[in-house]
């Protein structure tokens, strides 16, 4: 076992010393994919697959790529580039973690090698949920908002009054769109609609877009501010919605790892009931290869678990 251990140490030893680090191995990764596709224009070569992804306005992506892509895209979304740096870390943390424990504990260096690479990309799997949890806190925040402006507003007929009022009492990550829209306002530029169309542009919230409409409008008739309630009243809906949703959009995810715990609950029933079987599944080569299968399985399954379990997009 010195000999496996030795090389590698040796390959870590190397990429940590040179300081490669993975973020500079996916971007060369991209590179290369980049080369090979300026190639392939030149050579005018294009196969009837990347013609239909081409007219759809899809890239075809490997499994690789597209897990660093979604993982970075949920980092972006919620303003922590930092926060996809430390996910590579743990990332890779976890995955020598794998390998060392398939290869020198178990003794199965196939598996640990499995192990490595699926431990390796679980954490970039499971950061899909961080974009669910900051949606749901940015929506959250934002009914807040609008109520706690919406009543300023209707109480002094003054909007940017209502949003300075309330401008202490609203929190991160909805403050930033209500803080420039002071600033605009009284340092840049009076003109009140055109700031307005301004805020439309920090978030995609339809209510929200739905409400800013209806306060520019409200700039010209006064009358038209009653209606900003009936508009927020839009998000006990929308949160109805997502509470009865929440169970069954996690369902699928809810069954893998219930089947996931059984497949893993049968060696341990082998060990018990015959050590004779035991052994044949975890020391001669064809019971550490269906090992293998089996967990190849269980981190596919649990990829496309994740995949499946993703909130829903509603529109009210």
């Amino acid at each position: 076992m010195t000999t496996p251990l030795s090389i590698t140490l040796i390959i870590i030893g190397g990429i940590l010393i040179s300081g490669i680090g993975l973020p500079k191995i996916h971007a060369m990764m991209q590179f290369r994919k980049l080369a090979s596709t300026l190639d392939r224009k030149k050579t005018d070569v294009t196969t009837a697959k990347e013609y239909v992804h081409c007219i759809n306005g899809t890239r075809k992506e490997n499994f690789a790529t597209r897990s660093f892509r979604e993982a970075e895209d949920v980092y972006f979304a919620i303003g922590e580039t930092e926060g996809y740096q430390r996910l590579l870390q743990i990332a890779l943390l976890c995955g020598i973690g794998g390998f060392f424990v398939g290869g020198l504990i178990i003794g199965n260096w196939l598996l640990g090698v499995v192990l490595g690479i699926g431990l390796y990309f679980l954490p970039l799997w499971i950061s899909q949920f961080s974009l669910y949890r900051y949606e749901q806190i940015a929506s959250n925040e934002l009914e807040t908002a609008l109520n706690l402006i919406t009543a300023s507003y209707l109480r002094t007929d003054d909007f940017l009054g209502a949003v300075e009022e309330n401008l202490p009492h609203i929190q991160a990550p909805i403050d930033g769109i209500f803080s420039s829209y002071c600033k605009t306002l009284k340092y840049i530029d009076a003109n009140a609609p055109a700031a307005l169309e301004q805020m439309k542009q920090k978030t995609e919230d339809s209510i929200f877009l739905q409400w800013i409409d209806a306060v520019i409008l409200c700039q010209e008739n006064h009358l038209l501010q009653h209606a900003l309630p009936t508009i927020v009243s839009k998000f006990s809906d929308l949160k109805a919605q997502r509470e009865s949703n929440a169970t069954r959009m996690m369902l699928p995810l809810q069954r893998a790892i219930v089947m996931i715990l059984l497949v893993a609950s049968f060696l341990p029933l082998v060990w018990m009931i015959n050590e004779d079987w035991f052994f044949n599944l975890t020391q001669t080569m064809w019971g550490q290869i269906s090992v293998v299968c089996t967990i190849v399985c269980i981190f596919f399954s649990l990829n496309k678990a994740i995949r499946i379990s993703k909130p829903l997009s509603y529109g009210v």
